[in-house]
């Protein structure tokens, strides 16, 4: 190892150690939809793939009780962490999991069960879709509602690579650069994603983070069926979460099913 490689620390998991920074970036406009269907639906709901608890927090807030999944243990971590600054109330709502989204069992049974951020693309496989869909059917109530949001693959570019460089201050002498490079296989419709997280301190590189990841792009029609074979029964689909109608051009397909 050389001079130069002892200067900053080099860390390369999946999901891992680079969790705590997955805040500063890429903020989404999907509070209010869930936090709506969660306050229709029994004020009480279970999320998969929580993550860093972006999304349960605020439902928390609302008066929601949120029971929340997730494989990795840093991002649960970091929800944690986020949960412990919060008022003895909200902390009381939330409960946490380490699990699979795809085979996972619960004595208890929810209103309303959502998946937020295109968690459902992380499931690569028609199989994990399904098993995952069944997981949920088992713990809705009779009249439960899930609710989730997808990408919709661009049809004008069936080879899309692309790669973005975004900034985050984290304090007055901290800042996090974030480099993203993704490409998606047309023949699977898989998306492979390169996180590279570059942390420094008064202008200095101090650590740095590499993430991979996989996502699935499904079609409408691929969806639905896979809905349907699960025993649920879609209700609607969005363009946006502000519930705008959605077609074929809309960026993202928002699926609500009972």
């Amino acid at each position: 190892m050389s001079a130069s490689d002892k200067e900053y620390l080099v860390i390369c998991v999946n999901y891992g150690p680079a969790s705590k920074y997955y805040d500063f970036f890429g903020q989404k406009q999907d509070i209010d939809f869930y936090k709506c269907l969660a306050l229709e639906h029994g004020n009480k709901a279970l999320e998969l793939g929580v993550g860093t608890g972006r999304v349960a927090i605020e439902l928390a807030k609302s008066g929601v009780t949120v029971w929340g999944i997730d494989n990795s243990k840093y991002m649960i971590a970091v929800a944690r962490r986020k949960i412990q600054k919060e008022s003895p109330t909200v902390q009381k709502r939330i409960r946490l999991i380490l699990g699979d989204m795809r085979d996972f069992r619960l004595k208890q049974k929810f209103p309303f069960t959502y998946l937020a951020s295109s968690t459902f693309e992380h499931l690569l496989t028609t199989e994990d879709q399904t098993r995952c869909l069944r997981s949920i059917y088992d713990v809705l109530e009779a009249k439960g509602t899930l609710a989730f949001d997808v990408s919709q693959a661009n049809v004008k570019k069936p080879t899309s690579s692309s790669w973005s460089i975004d900034r985050a201050t984290i304090s007055s002498d901290k800042e996090v650069v974030r480099t993203v490079l993704s490409r998606r296989n047309p023949e699977t419709n898989v998306v492979s994603r390169n996180l590279f997280f570059d942390v420094y301190s008064r202008g200095k590189l101090r650590e740095r983070y590499y993430d991979y990841g996989e996502a699935r792009l499904s079609t409408r029609e691929e969806i639905e069926k896979i809905l349907q074979g699960a025993g649920l029964k879609q209700i609607s689909i969005f363009g946006g979460f502000n519930k705008s109608t959605y077609d074929k051009n809309s960026q993202r397909m928002i699926f609500v099913a009972t």
